[in-house]
């Protein structure tokens, strides 16, 4: 294939203005419900976010089509909690209650070993995310997503997920 050709083909699946094609704005869709879904069977034992005004979901990603997609979710309500979703901040985690790290997000080590300590649920879509610290992994299986679960780093951080969910996982790691 010839250098053009590979630049044209680059481009059509990058999309207009390099926003992903609509198989991976579907996918995305896809992942940002199932992010919600997650925080509404988590058990938070302290900040829980029924005690406060807002879940606050922080988004850690270098894709502006990531983040706008979280975004368009932003005021619905999440066990009875306004969703309020924010670009996950430099300096750590505080004041989030979830924190999805897109595969595009610079190392994110430090962001999960916070959100850890500070008993914020993680998901992330990025191969690796649970072997890395993560609580729940988003995972492309055929043409569906599925998720893996670190049952030891969620029960590190003081978070319960609902048993219905766990026996939903494709993987549940002790």
């Amino acid at each position: 294939m010839t250098f053009a050709a590979r630049v044209l083909v680059l481009l059509t699946l990058a999309g207009p203005l390099g926003w992903p094609p609509a198989w991976a704005q579907q996918d995305l869709a896809v992942k940002v419900r199932l992010t919600l879904s997650l925080a509404r069977f988590t058990q938070w034992p302290s900040a829980d976010p029924s005690t406060t005004d807002a879940l606050r979901l922080c988004v850690l990603h270098r894709s502006p089509p990531v983040f706008a997609s979280f975004r368009g979710k932003a005021g619905e309500l999440v066990n009875g909690s306004r969703l309020l979703v924010l670009e996950a901040p430099s300096g750590g985690v505080a004041g989030c209650h979830v924190l999805f790290v897109h595969a595009s997000a610079p190392a994110f080590a430090e962001h999960v070993q916070d959100a850890v300590r500070r008993g914020v649920l993680t998901v992330g879509d990025g191969d690796g995310f649970v072997a890395a610290g993560g609580m729940v992994e988003l995972v492309p299986v055929n043409d569906a997503v599925r998720f893996d679960v670190n049952l030891a780093v969620l029960r590190a951080a003081h978070l319960v997920l609902s048993s219905q969910v766990l026996r939903l996982a494709r993987q549940v790691r002790e």
